[in-house]
């Protein structure tokens, strides 16, 4: 199941730090149905919403910033990077994700459902009970992240990468992982259908626990 894994060259988000208009400080930032924000630097602010629909965020930086609960469904992220945040039960349902960076940020409960996207690490968050059903992101990478009882069912994972990942009893039914990478992450109690691993990357150890658990293999 072990190969070799070309296509998660990931492109960085492309921000023109000069340009960026500083908001600092400001509670209760209301994001509107098509509401546009675009070559911001958010610091230290935080933002409602009720539901909002088909909002654009391009090239601009969130920094201590806060989402939680906000509802923005359909919504297009492309050039944004989220630094220390908190998205906790935040709602991007249906949203198109473009040279996306999730960094050190608080994403408890987080939803990309039925989500597209290219070009999106998250490094060192926290996603545990994260849904990501039926999403499709290419050239994707979680880097050191909790992702305990994330839901990835029916998802195309194909070349997404997972890095010393915490996945203990995520749930992977029907997921699509050709080109998937696992290698030293923790996927004890991983819900998954022996089919569905075709073509997933893993590592000996892994190997040998899927080989145990799903297959009743005896290792030697």
């Amino acid at each position: 199941m072990k190969q070799k894994n070309d296509n998660n060259i990931i492109k960085k988000a492309c921000i023109p730090l000069k340009n960026l208009v500083e908001v600092k400080d400001q509670s209760k930032f209301t994001i509107e149905d098509d509401c546009i924000i675009e070559k911001k630097a958010f610091q230290n602010c935080s933002f409602i919403s009720d539901t909002a629909e088909s909002s654009e965020f391009t090239q601009t930086i969130f920094n201590k910033c806060t989402f939680d609960n906000v509802h923005l469904i359909s919504s297009l992220l492309k050039n944004i990077r989220f630094n220390n945040c908190s998205a906790v039960n935040t709602n991007f349902e249906r949203s198109k994700l473009m040279r996306t960076e999730f960094n050190t940020s608080k994403l408890l409960g987080i939803s990309f459902e039925a989500s597209v996207g290219t070009d999106i690490t998250f490094s060192k968050c926290n996603c545990q009970f994260g849904d990501f059903r039926e999403t499709k992101f290419k050239k994707t990478i979680f880097d050191n992240c909790i992702l305990r009882e994330a839901d990835f069912q029916n998802a195309d994972l194909r070349g997404v990468t997972f890095s010393n990942c915490d996945l203990r009893e995520a749930q992977f039914s029907f997921a699509i992982l050709a080109g998937t990478n696992f290698c030293n992450s923790k996927i004890e109690g991983i819900k998954i259908q022996p089919e569905s691993l075709r073509g997933a990357i893993v590592d000996y150890n892994q190997a040998a626990y899927l080989g145990t658990r799903l297959l009743g293999l005896q290792i030697l």
